[in-house]
């Protein structure tokens, strides 16, 4: 019998990986989303997600960008505003030749030291672009010299490139320098308190940049400083970095510099000590607006809501702001998303506000939670199984409405199902889930 049980769990829940007609688009953006969001997926609880090493490939591919065009009405006093940006190659101080020259020329590790004094040459412009580029495509490559870059001491070279405001070329290639260098050291504190230091308020200015490129580039690089360490997250929000995101993110219509920003704000949230609450809930507003605006995003919307369960996990004051926003449809509409990475945040935000109180869950329920429930019980991921249990035994352990609703919608076949077949730790939540419905408290019938 166990074995049959145990062939029979396999075909219920275990993933198909056969594929007969190619790699599908949901492949390629979960493929996308995978290693940034592996340490999120394997954690049991928030306070376990860690950001895991930025690599060269993501920054590289954030880095494609579309023009972007939108206006946006800003409500406190109604004024429209134009976000018109121009591509990099619009406005270069170099040669257009030798600017495609430099990008398109291979440096290897034995180019080190030409590459940084070509760097370091103040007289010749061009010179001085191709070490700049040379000096990037080498910090990208797996074996970088990083000890032999450090002992030249070219950080407050490259900070010193954010006041060219005519050469925006050089201002691109240093924030793409200081993001990989950033990375090859391992986040090293030291490195990166220097950079704040010397340079965070020039690359904070870099947001008001005309060029699309650049301002784009900026979140990505405030979200590689953040990383791991409550010194310098805590360093970052006392020099308003953070409150400039938040800004930037209140005034823009650009969707990529949405997706970015909201990156980097998500990493203020991935360490511990908790930030202050009053610091924290800036965030709500903004995220709950952008939802139902951005709502095709995936890589934003996996950000997006990871912040908001962040919240409402860790902040009691967080559920009760964010159900003053009308977007628990939106959030449990994503439940049906093909994008495995941003079901896990959705069901997780879910379920804290399930945990919250009576009324908190019957909003949920009215919205029609317990049909996408349905069909997440039984999803290929334990973790969404799991959190799906869990949230029906919060259900189950609420007021008789409740209660009853989930016999009426026949979830007694659904949690006998698990139990006999699903894994473990999602068994033990339907054990409490029906533990919970045959309470003295809440006595059903099951007859």
């Amino acid at each position: 019998m166990t074995s049959i049980n145990q062939q029979e769990s396999s075909s219920l829940f275990s993933s198909n990986n056969s594929n007969k007609n190619g790699i599908s688009q949901e492949d390629i953006i979960e493929s996308r989303l995978s290693k940034r969001q592996q340490d999120f997926i394997n954690s049991e609880d928030f306070s376990q997600i860690k950001e895991t090493t930025m690599s060269s490939e993501l920054s590289l591919g954030k880095n494609s960008r579309e023009l972007l065009f939108k206006q946006r009405r800003l409500k406190q006093n109604n004024i429209i505003i134009q976000e018109a940006t121009k591509n990099l190659k619009d406005k270069l101080s170099i040669p257009l030749d030798w600017f495609e020259k430099c990008n398109n020329t291979p440096f290897s590790i034995a180019d080190i030291f030409q590459v940084i004094s070509a760097f370091k040459n103040n007289t010749d412009i061009n010179q001085k672009f191709f070490g700049l580029v040379g000096l990037k495509k080498i910090l990208v490559l797996p074996e970088a010299p990083i000890q032999e870059i450090l002992n030249e001491e070219i950080i407050p070279e490259i900070i010193n490139l954010f006041d060219l405001d005519s050469n925006p070329e050089f201002q691109y290639e240093a924030l793409l320098c200081l993001t990989y260098l950033i990375a090859k050291t391992n986040r090293n504190e030291q490195i990166i308190t220097l950079i704040i230091k010397l340079g965070i308020k020039k690359i904070l200015k870099l947001f008001d940049s005309p060029i699309e490129e650049i301002k784009l580039q900026v979140p990505l690089l405030i979200g590689n400083l953040i990383f791991n360490s409550y010194k310098i997250r805590d360093l970052l929000i006392k020099e308003k970095v953070y409150d400039k995101l938040i800004t930037v993110l209140s005034s823009t219509g650009n969707k990529n510099l949405i997706k970015n920003c909201t990156y980097a704000i998500s990493n203020f949230f991935k360490i511990k000590p908790l930030m202050n609450y009053d610091i924290a809930k800036k965030s709500i507003k903004l995220f709950a607006k952008n939802l139902i605006l951005l709502k095709d995003e995936y890589e934003f919307l996996s950000d997006a809501c990871f912040i908001l369960g962040f919240i409402t996990e860790n902040y009691k004051e967080g559920i009760k702001e964010l159900m003053e926003f009308d977007i628990l449809d939106t959030i449990i509409k994503l439940l049906d998303c093909t994008i495995v990475y941003v079901q896990i945040t959705c069901i997780r935000l879910i379920g804290n506000i399930a945990a919250g109180n009576a009324n908190q869950t019957q909003k949920l329920i009215d919205l029609g939670l317990l049909t996408e429930l349905k069909k997440t019980i039984f999803n290929q991921k334990k973790v969404i199984r799991k959190e799906s249990a869990w949230i029906l035994s919060n259900i189950a352990a609420g007021t008789q409405k409740q209660v009853d609703i989930l016999i009426t919608e026949d979830f007694l076949p659904i949690f006998q199902k698990s139990i006999f077949f699903d894994e473990p730790e999602v068994k033990k939540e339907c054990i409490w889930a029906v533990c919970n419905l045959t309470s003295t408290k809440n006595p059903v019938n099951l007859q």
